[in-house]
């Protein structure tokens, strides 16, 4: 099978590797990776989001026992594993390249014996120097040949986004094999503490002594790199008690470098190695050539690489090749020149816009860069440096690489960060008064946005997600919203939590990339405080709640509760008792449900919290409904209609129809199905919509039409895993098998295959159903199963099904136990 190119892709190929083993349950899949581990069994509802399309990022390791479970071979698992991390690292905003193994690196030590030999013992130490001048490569002499866990944090690219720790620790603790993965902070170094204790952890270019100083646990030795000096890391790292040494890699003297060199020319990627007698008769030529490195080693592999390309090429050739070479890109003398003719205001500007994007609004900059900005763009234009088209500035990639440089390196962060300030309240200013600007100008929202994170001006960032917010989902831009909301999650202190974690959430279940939601919110979590961590725990249970992990969900709402409860904010506190409510309906804990129902909608009625009430009694029918009070759910839903003063409420119409069909009357809920549908026309909801697709599916198939009803539930379902919702995908391979079995009973020719395809879709259901805890779906796919087997005439099963079908009915009280 070609290698997948996407996370969809690798997910499909791992459900046909499981046709191909026979479609063993995913709790069946976890049994034998619990075997695999030595007793670990992951949770099945992990194990089944592996297969589940839509995926923003998958566990890799995992993946690699996904395929042994299934039959696969060593080397086949790891190709998997790395293919999974390779796709994470495309679909991620940040990927961390981290290794466990030894670091190859022969003749590491050559021209560092000396420094070697000076290096104090310490649990943390921290390896400063210019670039280029071997500082990884001194780390690897440092290890030598042992293991090591080789960590690449690259944050000297000054374009790249900064890892969040708990996504690194993430990365560590998945390469040191461990498989139940936790997102809190304090979690994932405790872990760390007892998984990588005696371990040795390589940290290449950090450069942020915060984010470093998560990422250290005692018992761990760290060797870190860095081109710049991580001033306060000793008053960051906890425990204060762990050591720290700071060791500079200087360049290496002539000497030591002309050693090196000459190790490179011999060893490093020849088959033949050049005579000594050669490299003796051209030992001048050497000394030039090692002068011209400056002494960075980094520039003596480059020119060892050169030197073995040309063998033609004496060595006097060649030093006389390198000496007349300019060290820097050829265009950047001229940049030079060109800036250096600038009045001081116009070389301001050209800074200024280097910090934001190579096109831009133009007005954006005129606005933030003061009373001159007009007429230094114009001059700006005029020497060619920057161009103007259609109320737009762009400027080449290489002056904006030369110019953003110069800019972060040459000017002080306070000018930089009044001019972003400017900025982002000159596009607040135009989102106000244009309600599309947002939508028309993204990429300049999110330059500035971006320009304002790096800046530490987080209060500007917040106001730009939310103000941009609206017309950015009214153009259905669910993907740049995200990328907003993500970097306001960022922030070191939110001035509006719920809001960002609301707009993440409502983001998140348009585009079905819930696990990245999962992970922003958690961001916001950690530094909410009072009512407004309530609001986004309970946002994560929702989350949780459409990814099916239920139990999660239930302890998200819990929490949210215990914070309203503890802030007074029996607001917050009615809504997640609702949430939580609902979802102990979905894991058919009926009696619970209803218990929590009622103090949900107390609460809600006291604090006037109309929005809560409509969602309360427009959800306890569906619990009405399992357990088979039907009149009563009616009687809720038509009370609900009457007294609202919205027209659609299309989920309420919904339920009444499915309230119809479990009574019998099928033209009544076709009519009401109707309804429906007309009201979600301005009301789009996917769920509901999906709900009313499956029920008339089942109403045609009933009435005879076979071919329209399995159209419509293949549809729905395609839909509902292209989602990333288990429940729908549940109800719609379900309600597809029994109109497969349906159509089985009436054409005897094509009896066969219809009953296969019914079996493979009601035992996915079912298998799904069993990962996710959706206990009634799962006696419902034993039902249709039943079916299948008295069909085939296998009565013994088809009664053993059938009883473990009626059996769960009963132990959870629904409606249909006695049937």
């Amino acid at each position: 099978m070609p290698a997948p190119r996407t996370l969809d892709e690798l997910c499909s190929g791992l459900g046909r590797m499981r046709a191909d083993a026979g479609s063993p349950s995913y709790a069946e899949i976890a049994r034998r990776i619990g075997r695999l581990r030595g007793g670990t069994e992951p949770a099945k509802v992990t194990v089944y989001d592996c297969f589940r399309p839509g995926r923003r990022r998958v566990d890799d390791r995992l993946v690699g026992d996904i395929v042994r479970a299934l039959g696969g071979e060593e080397t086949e698992s790891e190709r998997w594993s790395e293919t999974a991390r390779v796709l994470n690292g495309e679909r991620s905003g940040v990927h961390i390249e981290v290794t466990h193994a030894p670091r190859n690196a022969p003749g590491a030590e050559i021209g560092r014996e000396a420094l070697l030999a000076s290096v104090p013992a310490a649990d943390v130490l921290v390896l400063t120097g210019l670039p280029g001048a071997g500082k990884s490569t001194f780390a690897s002499a440092l290890v030598g040949r042992d293991s090591v866990l080789t960590v690449q944090l690259r944050e000297s690219e000054s374009d790249r986004p900064r890892a969040d720790p708990i996504d690194v620790l993430r990365r560590m603790l998945g390469a040191l094999g461990v498989r139940s993965l936790p997102y809190e902070l304090p979690r994932l170094r405790e872990t760390l503490q007892v998984t990588a204790r005696g371990t040795t952890v390589i940290v290449e270019d950090a450069g942020d002594a915060r984010r470093l100083a998560a990422l250290i646990v005692p018992g761990v030795r760290y060797v870190v790199t860095s081109r710049v000096d991580l001033a306060d890391l000793e008053q960051r790292v906890r425990p204060q008690t762990l050591t720290i040494a700071r060791v500079i890699v200087p360049p290496m003297t002539d000497t030591d470098a002309q050693r090196l060199l000459a190790h490179l020319i011999t060893v490093e990627g020849t088959a033949a190695p050049l005579p000594h007698s050669e490299i003796d008769v051209g030992a001048d030529a050497l000394r030039r050539i090692v002068a011209v490195g400056g002494g960075l080693p980094l520039d003596l592999v480059m020119l060892a690489g050169i030197v073995r390309e040309h063998e033609g090429w004496s060595f006097q050739d060649l030093a006389s090749r390198f000496e007349h070479e300019p060290r820097d890109a050829r265009i950047r003398p001229v940049l030079e020149a060109a800036t250096r003719s600038l009045s001081q205001s116009e070389a301001d500007l050209l800074a200024d816009a280097a910090l934001l994007d190579r096109d831009i609004d133009a007005e954006v900059l005129l606005a933030a860069g003061g009373p001159s900005a007009e007429a230094d763009l114009h001059r700006l234009h005029g020497r060619h440096l920057v161009e103007l088209r259609d109320g737009h500035l762009l400027i080449h990639a290489t002056v904006f690489a030369f110019a953003a440089e110069r800019s972060r390196s040459l000017r002080p962060s306070s000018e930089r960060r009044a001019f972003v300030l400017r900025a982002a309240a000159a596009v607040v200013a135009r989102i106000r008064s244009d309600p599309d600007y947002a939508a028309r100008e993204v990429v300049t929202v999110l330059a500035v946005a971006a320009a304002a994170r790096e800046h530490a001006a987080d209060s500007a960032v917040e106001q730009l997600a939310i103000e941009a917010h609206p017309g950015l989902s009214r153009w259905s831009m669910w993907n740049e919203s995200l990328r907003l909301h993500d970097l306001a999650a960022r922030g070191a202190g939110l001035d509006l939590v719920p809001e960002i974690a609301l707009g993440v959430a409502h983001c998140a279940e348009k585009l079905g990339r819930l696990d990245e939601a999962l992970i922003t919110l958690h961001r916001v979590r950690r530094i909410a405080t009072g009512a407004s961590l309530a609001r986004t725990w309970n946002q994560i249970g929702n989350v949780q709640r459409w990814m099916s992990h239920l139990e999660e969900a239930l302890r998200s709402y819990e929490l949210a509760i215990g914070h309203a409860r503890a802030a007074g904010d029996r607001i917050v506190e009615g809504r997640a008792t609702g949430n939580h409510a609902d979802t102990l309906r979905i894991l058919a804990r009926y009696p619970e449900a209803r218990d929590r129902y009622a103090v949900a909608l107390t609460m809600a009625g006291e604090e006037g919290d109309d929005l809560n009430v409509a969602v309360v009694r427009g959800n306890r029918p569906l619990l009405l409904l399992a357990i088979g009070q039907l009149d009563d759910a009616a009687a809720e839903l038509q009370g609900l209609l009457d007294e609202s003063s919205v027209d659609s409420l299309p989920f309420v119409r919904r339920t009444l129809a499915l309230v119809a069909e479990a009574t019998g009357d099928d033209v009544l809920a076709r009519e009401l199905c109707a309804t429906a549908r007309q009201t979600l026309r301005t009301a789009g909801e996917f769920a509901t919509s999906a709900d009313l697709d499956l029920l008339e599916a089942r109403l045609d198939g009933r009435a005879g039409d076979l071919v329209r009803a399995r159209t419509t539930a293949e549809r729905t379902l395609r839909e509902a895993e292209r989602a990333g919702s288990p429940l729908i995908a549940t109800e719609a391979a379900n309600s597809l098998a029994e109109i497969l079995v349906r159509a089985a009973t009436i054409d005897a020719t094509a009896a066969h295959q219809l009953v296969d395809d019914a079996e493979r879709h009601a035992e996915e259901a079912r298998s799904i159903a069993e990962a996710t805890g959706d206990r009634a779906e799962v006696a419902r796919s034993d039902a249709v199963l039943s079916s299948i087997a008295a069909l085939r005439g296998d009565d013994g099963s088809a009664e053993a099904l059938a009883a473990a079908s009626a059996q769960l009915y009963a132990e959870i009280g629904h409606r249909l136990r006695s049937g």
